[in-house]
């Protein structure tokens, strides 16, 4: 008899205010070393770690987000926290993706300035019973911080975790309670953030390398982050 494979899809939530080379750099490092089928990127209506109100509107945040996926299949959109029009809790997020797609097996991504939170985060015991983790680390850190600081971090979790072995700069660590893993991923660091890019734009500094060219494109269309808009310096 042959066993077939579950889909394994990949999910990277966050306001996208705006989406950046750094956000599709991690997404896609991520994919090849998981061998995911896919990966959605879920814009959140309001992140209950960002409670004031996202710089620029959802329709905007969300068109930039559908210019810079458009070239990569495995990237898709899941319009769900939008639809919701409130606090966005990854729980509920997740729960919500699971009804609706029962084949796959979900890894939640993170990056490790997140992780080192994630025990304080609403519900984590049921986002660790529901899915899989996916943390974004430098290339090395884990042979590093093995096991002083990433075991403390382990340690705060509410199950118990054992590290497996690491292959093609994946360190798993597995958990027998849940039957879920958290693999920690090396990925090339792309410093870029999107506060950084509001204020730089707002500066009237240049943000060519940072951004997509399709959703510069838009900022600079729709006038987005700036108080008295000019064009981009070369």
């Amino acid at each position: 008899m042959t066993l077939t494979r579950r889909e394994k899809s990949g999910i990277l939530g966050g306001t996208f205010d705006p989406v950046t080379l750094g956000h599709l750099g991690m997404a896609l490092d991520i994919e090849k070393k998981l061998n995911l089928d896919r990966i959605w990127f879920i814009p959140a209506w309001r992140s209950p770690h960002k409670q004031e109100q996202a710089p620029a509107e959802a329709e905007h945040r969300l068109n930039m987000l559908k210019a810079a996926l458009a070239p990569y299949r495995e990237l898709q959109i899941s319009e769900w926290e939008l639809d919701q029009k409130g606090i966005s809790y990854t729980i509920n997020t997740l729960t919500a993706l699971q009804n609706s797609h029962p084949e796959s097996e979900l890894y939640l991504i993170l990056g490790m300035d997140t992780f080192q939170d994630f025990a304080s985060w609403k519900n984590v015991t049921e986002i660790l019973q529901t899915a899989h983790l996916a943390v974004a680390t430098r290339p090395g850190y884990c042979d590093i911080q093995k096991p002083q600081t990433l075991q403390t971090l382990l340690d705060n979790l509410p199950f118990t975790y054992s590290w497996g072995e690491k292959r093609n700069g994946v360190q798993t660590c597995n958990c027998p309670e849940t039957g879920k893993t958290i693999v920690f991923c090396d990925i090339e660091p792309r410093e870029i953030s999107s506060s950084i890019i509001r204020q730089r734009i707002g500066d009237g500094l240049s943000v060519k390398k940072m951004l997509p060219p399709e959703v510069l494109e838009y900022i600079i269309t729709h006038r987005l982050y700036q108080a008295n808009p000019k064009p981009q310096p070369e």
